[in-house]
Formats: C-alpha cells, structure tokens, sequence
C-alpha cells in the first residue's frame, strides 16, 4: 500500500483506487475514486472537486 497526499484532483483521479478527502482535520469521504469523483456523497467534497474551494 502506498498513501500520496496532493492537493491536484487530476492527478489524485489518475493515481488512486481509493481516495480519501479531508478538510479542516476532519475525514468528510472515503471511497472508491470512481465514486467519490463521480458522485461524491457529502456537499464539501462535491464543492472541492467543483472547484468552489480549495
């Protein structure tokens, strides 16, 4: 197993089976990086891949 920390959706898109988004120290979604960047479950995870933050 190898953990990567990055800030770059595109590359965490292509690198990852599973990916893990955290904000402000806190675990918001666990998943599967298809799902997550597909159809994210929490709002601040769907506003990160938008773009709205980060």
């Amino acid at each position: 197993m190898i953990i990567m920390v990055t800030h770059s959706m595109q590359q965490a898109q292509r690198i990852s089976d599973r990916i893990a988004f955290f904000y402000q120290g806190k675990l918001i979604e666990y998943g599967d990086t298809k799902q997550i960047f597909n159809n994210p479950k929490a709002k601040e995870t769907k506003d990160y891949i938008g773009g709205k933050f980060g």
